[in-house]
This record gives C-alpha cells, sequence and structure tokens, in this order.
C-alpha cells in the first residue's frame, strides 16, 4: 500500500521535487499494489489544469502495474479540466488549500476512512 501526494506546481506541472525521481518510477514494478493520491492546486487560478500532478504520477504508476484507490468526487469544485480525472472523479483526494482550507479537514477525515476500507484495515 502506497500513499504518494504532490502540489501541482506552475502550470499543470509536477513540483520540482519529483523532477529527479519521476524517471526512476519506469524502473519500480508496482503490480499489486494499491496506490492512493492526494494533491494540492488551486481551482480559480489554474482552473485548466487542477490537480494535474496527481494525474500524471497515477498515469505513470498504473502503467507500471499500480492499483489505483482513494478515488474522489468532483461535487464542490469549480474548475475547467485536470488530468486527475477517471470515469468522472478524481484519482485521489483533491484539495485546494488557498480557495477551501475550511473544507481540507473534514475532506482528510473522509478520505482516510475510505482509504481504511479499501485497504483492507
Amino acid at each position: 500500500m502506497l500513499i504518494i501526494g504532490s502540489p501541482t506546481w506552475d502550470i499543470g506541472q509536477l513540483q520540482s521535487d519529483w523532477e529527479g525521481f519521476f524517471s526512476d518510477l519506469d524502473d519500480i514494478d508496482f503490480n499489486g499494489k494499491l496506490v492512493a493520491y492526494f494533491g494540492d492546486g488551486d481551482q480559480y487560478g489554474y482552473s485548466d489544469n487542477f490537480q494535474d500532478a496527481i494525474g500524471i504520477l497515477e498515469e505513470k504508476i498504473s502503467k507500471r502495474g499500480g492499483k489505483t484507490v482513494g478515488y474522489w468526487p468532483t461535487e464542490g469544485y469549480e474548475f475547467d479540466q485536470s488530468r486527475a480525472l477517471k470515469n468522472g472523479k478524481f484519482v485521489g483526494l483533491a484539495l485546494d488549500q488557498g480557495s477551501q482550507s475550511e473544507l481540507t479537514d473534514e475532506r482528510i477525515k473522509t478520505w482516510v476512512a475510505q482509504l481504511k476500507t479499501e485497504f483492507g484495515l
């Protein structure tokens, strides 16, 4: 079980901390691993790439065999596009500390409870 997070940086990019490590993911076999994602983004200032970073990570890791868990609904967000969308949901917990910080604690609490079930804990 893995929980992976990243804010969306600049315009739809991974945070620079991932730059040196991202290509190394190609050498990792994620088969049999349950992987949950969380990210922080700005749905109003960057509505065309809200939460793209977790979408970028999920795409690569799922191609390497990782099974995504922790999908999160899009209700309550205002954005135009996101690489983090799959089957109408975010591939993980979407946070917006800049615009919706008052919702963060409850979203985390709900998501963690969801993950416990999906991880079989």
